[in-house]
């Protein structure tokens, strides 16, 4: 596997590991001076004779890594590690807005977990509280709103509870090409109007704007 160091150094990068060796991974890689990001969600776990809640990793078989080129640690040898999580053999930056969005949610006190990945739907932005400023599309569960983030490379959800919380939509971005379009329009619209009712300002045969 070869890697542009220049284009990874200090970008977040996916690995793929073990199912069960997330925490055990992401301990070694810090030994070895790595910044890792393993988000984590409670659950509730039942043995025979007790019930206790633990914390267990939030997409199963993944962990986030702040590459560093400097830093000339092997990270394939660490056990437990699979694959780099990009196109083919090539490592693919995941979006720093979307790791920032984990953190946030992942340490502030409201319910989260995991859930199916979610494309589409009204993108909205939380304006108050621990997740100000948190921005994902929001959903309903059970008569509670949920606002769902998602990490498009590894096609992953996770959900934040957040009834009672101040939420916005977020207005989409036009594209050029749309906006183009819609000012031809507006303008043949205009024209036409001033075409149809100009005549009521005849002056020498001219129609005034």
């Amino acid at each position: 596997m070869r890697l542009n160091l220049k284009e990874l150094d200090n970008r977040w990068l996916a690995l793929q590991v073990r199912a069960g060796w997330e925490i055990r991974c992401a301990y070694l890689l810090r030994e070895r001076g790595y910044t890792e990001f393993l988000p984590l969600y409670q659950q509730k776990r039942k043995w025979s004779d007790r019930e206790k809640i633990i914390p267990v990793p939030l997409f199963t078989g993944y962990l986030f890594l702040f590459f560093e080129a400097n830093n000339r640690e092997s990270i394939t040898s660490v056990p437990g590690f699979i694959r780099f999580v990009g196109t083919g053999n090539t490592p693919v930056p995941i979006d720093d807005g979307e790791i920032n969005a984990l953190q946030i949610a992942t340490t502030a006190s409201v319910g989260h977990g995991p859930c199916a990945f979610l494309e589409v739907g009204q993108e909205v932005e939380v304006r108050n509280g621990p997740l100000a400023g948190l921005t994902g599309k929001i959903v309903r569960f059970k008569n509670k709103l949920r606002l769902v983030l998602s990490v498009a490379m590894l096609q992953k959800s996770m959900f934040v509870e957040i009834d009672g919380y101040e939420v916005a939509a977020v207005a989409r971005p036009v594209s050029p090409q749309f906006e183009a379009v819609r000012m031809a329009a507006a303008s043949n619209i205009i024209s036409a109007e001033k075409i149809e009712h100009g005549w009521a300002h005849v002056s020498g045969g001219r129609v005034e704007p």
